[in-house]
């Protein structure tokens, strides 16, 4: 038995073909509480969000000539099990070694929006579908100003002004990861930051006329309005006091837009230049977490500090 090039990562939709539009949603809806999401008349489908999956909703009488969709034969169109990687030739190639065919495939709507996938059977004919990640989706606003710096929206095609800085190893030092070697990798990283895979207006490229990105500065790991903060700049524009700039407006943008309420770092000691950036900032040393993370063979400590929504509220009077 080979291994699946790919795991399982949960139920991403489920379709049901229902011979009553109005009763499925007074159930569905009314009696258990999902939320309409969006609504295709043309082809009678309803899509109900139930937290981070849905349930489609097909609607039989827009159907009524198609004796595949009869309401007598089966009820459930198919199951979407999300799947992570997405790599096409492999799965493929899986597939086919169990003897598995390929119904269709391309890209279609998910619990996370577009992204690809294929349709197979299972031995009982069910319909599975198998759906990668939804692809990255580029925002432009808002738009973050400083006195000398405009912080904007990363997009993909910032990969290779930000590659030297994440493959270059005295940049990477202090980081909890090797340096990149690849620009696949960057683009990759650049991809978990974008919507779906991150939320809007979390991630920034630090930049002089609003284009070429000198740097990069994000949110990360939010839950419950707590969020993680990271930056990092080409190390020629290092020691002009533009990563406290970019901090100073990305603590405004997050405690005043995002309605963040917590903020932490999370420092290498050894980064004498990032923790000087905390402390002008106004975060607070929360403590060293020994041998926090694993790089390179070895253990190493992290140095943790924090702002509080009402701490950089006071620092605004």
């Amino acid at each position: 038995m080979s291994v699946a090039p790919f795991a399982l990562i949960g139920l991403d939709h489920v379709v049901l073909r229902v011979p009553d539009m109005e009763r499925a949603l007074d159930f569905y809806v009314g009696v258990l509480g999902a939320v309409e999401e969006r609504r295709i008349d043309r082809i009678g489908l309803v899509q109900l969000r139930v937290g981070r999956s849905l349930i489609d909703l097909i609607d039989l009488a827009k159907w009524a000539k198609d004796t595949k969709l009869a309401p007598e034969s089966f009820n459930v169109d198919h199951i979407c099990l999300r799947i992570d990687p997405f790599e096409e030739a492999q799965i493929t190639r899986h597939l086919t070694m169990h003897g598995i065919e390929i119904h269709e495939q391309g890209d279609r709507y998910g619990a996370e929006g577009d992204g690809p996938s294929v349709y197979i059977r299972d031995p009982f004919q069910n319909v599975i579908e198998l759906k990668g990640p939804a692809k990255p989706k580029a925002v432009a606003e808002p738009i973050l100003r400083t006195e000398r710096l405009i912080l904007r929206p990363i997009r993909m095609s910032d990969a290779h002004a930000l590659f030297p800085l994440f493959s270059d190893p005295d940049t990477m030092q202090h980081w909890s990861h090797a340096p990149l070697t690849r620009i696949d990798e960057m683009q990759t990283r650049i991809a978990h930051n974008l919507p779906p895979q991150s939320k809007p207006a979390f991630s920034f490229a630090i930049t002089k006329d609003g284009e070429r990105a000198l740097g990069w500065i994000n949110f990360y790991n939010e839950n419950h309005g707590i969020a993680g903060l990271g930056y990092i700049l080409a190390a020629a524009q290092r020691g002009n006091g533009y990563v406290a700039e970019a901090v100073e407006a990305m603590l405004t943008h997050g405690f005043k837009t995002l309605k963040l309420h917590r903020v932490y770092l999370d420092i290498d000691p050894q980064n004498a230049r990032s923790v000087a950036v905390a402390e002008r900032a106004g975060f607070r040393r929360e403590g060293l977490f020994r041998q926090a993370f694993f790089r390179d063979g070895e253990y190493l400590d992290s140095v943790f500090y924090a702002m509080l929504y009402e701490e950089w509220l006071a620092r605004q009077r």
